[in-house]
């Protein structure tokens, strides 16, 4: 077995990725952004479930689609150009903040009655 690495014509030595300490490369801003958008171990999107409620708040497909047709929560399909089918992905942050808002109003609406 040879272990001498790789040499190309020009002299640059090539090394195999596993012989390569590993190296922390700075986040893209986009993906930094992302990053600072997730809410601790959640991730920033998901998707609607089969059957059942949704994992993270307990919505149903159906309501999750309702929310997001009305614009009270984010969503964006992903797609090919030209085909007719793809995924839906709901913002997760923007579900809970729909839930926190949801919340307010009625603890509003409680005190006001009160």
């Amino acid at each position: 077995m040879n272990n001498k690495p790789d040499t190309r014509s020009n002299g640059e030595t090539i090394v195999a990725p596993e012989a390569t300490p590993a190296v922390r490369r700075k986040l893209s801003t986009t993906a930094a952004e992302l990053m600072a958008e997730r809410h601790g171990q959640l991730p920033v999107w998901i998707r609607s479930p089969k059957a059942g409620p949704e994992h993270y708040v307990g919505f149903s497909r159906a309501k999750l689609y309702e929310l997001a047709g009305d614009g009270k929560i984010r969503s964006v399909s992903i797609r090919a150009p030209g085909q007719v089918k793809g995924v839906r992905l709901f913002h997760l942050g923007s579900i809970l903040d729909f839930v926190a808002r949801c919340e307010a109003t009625a603890n509003s609406e409680a005190e006001g009655a009160l």
